[in-house]
């Protein structure tokens, strides 16, 4: 029994020797950004076949890509496990044009994304080290966005294009309806996904990382649910909202077109996502004691 526990702190005091030698790594992300929500190819005409499973297959539908960049810090537990923090900046949007959904909404919106995860390295893994600089990883964690979806409308007063905060004008209803609550601007997702990492120098590690975002709300796009009404709008919120609200009339050919109450404007049985992926470049630094390691 002796024996096995001084195996046990052995074991420990190299774990945190290791540790104290090289823990941190702090860095930056850069690549893109895609949306996956209820502007897809699979609404059309007022039906929405998609599952939660079709809005994962769809994170590889690359046709709304945009820039994505921030920081990111790793702490190395031992050479599988490791901590990574994130603050990460991008922008999704959608169109239905794009599709050719006569529904014709769109959507645009920047987001902030604040995360921690956990990855583990198939392989040993040491920034800096001969042997064992290269390794396949995964990753899962928590994270908490924030977004705010916007369009451009004509105004109802000058017929001037106007840029609207689409939260603000509750455009299915949200408030005025008992069974519909404004949604929040800041929400939780999990993020999870794969990447390859790789030791440059002595100090630095080059990795390429695709992540996804399981989300909480089906209002990153401002569609979820079903038409407020053109007449609901007007009364409770503004002209304003109407417009935003209900498109398919800006169409050729549909201008005299507006949706009923309570006829599909998307699918509420579905969540959101987006995806961040990209190239990592970060850099070791040391804190804590050397002398106890044996070079």
């Amino acid at each position: 029994m002796r024996r096995f526990f001084t195996l046990i702190l052995c074991i420990a005091a190299l774990t945190n020797a290791y540790s104290q030698r090289q823990s941190w790594e702090i860095g930056i992300m850069m690549g893109g950004s895609n949306y996956v929500g209820d502007i897809n190819n699979m609404f059309n005409d007022g039906k929405d076949d998609s599952k939660e499973w079709n809005q994962f297959e769809s994170s590889f539908n690359m046709y709304n890509v945009h820039l994505m960049g921030g920081f990111i810090a790793r702490y190395n537990f031992n050479p599988r496990w490791v901590f990574k923090g994130s603050i990460l900046f991008s922008k999704l949007s959608g169109d239905d044009k794009h599709f050719n959904n006569t529904r014709n909404l769109n959507f645009y919106t920047n987001i902030q994304e604040f995360s921690a995860n956990v990855e583990f390295n198939f392989l040993d893994y040491r920034t800096g080290s001969l042997q064992h600089r290269i390794t396949p990883y995964i990753f899962a964690g928590i994270g908490l966005f924030h977004f705010n979806p916007k369009t451009e409308i004509l105004s109802h007063s000058d017929k001037q294009p106007i840029v609207v905060n689409l939260h603000d004008l509750h455009t299915e209803g949200q408030t005025f309806y008992a069974d519909r609550g404004n949604y929040h601007l800041w929400q939780v997702s999990v993020p999870f996904g794969l990447g390859m990492k790789f030791s440059l120098s002595k100090f630095v590690c080059v990795g390429l990382e695709w992540g996804f975002r399981k989300t909480f709300t089906d209002y990153i796009d401002d569609i979820s649910t079903q038409y407020a009404g053109r007449q609901n709008l007007i009364y409770n919120v503004n002209e304003n909202a109407a417009i935003a609200a209900d498109r398919t009339n800006e169409l050729e050919g549909y201008s005299t077109v507006y949706h009923k109450e309570g006829e599909m404007r998307g699918n509420s049985t579905t969540k959101d996502w987006y995806n961040f992926f990209g190239i990592t470049l970060t850099s070791r630094f040391s804190t804590g004691i050397k002398k106890c390691i044996k070079k």
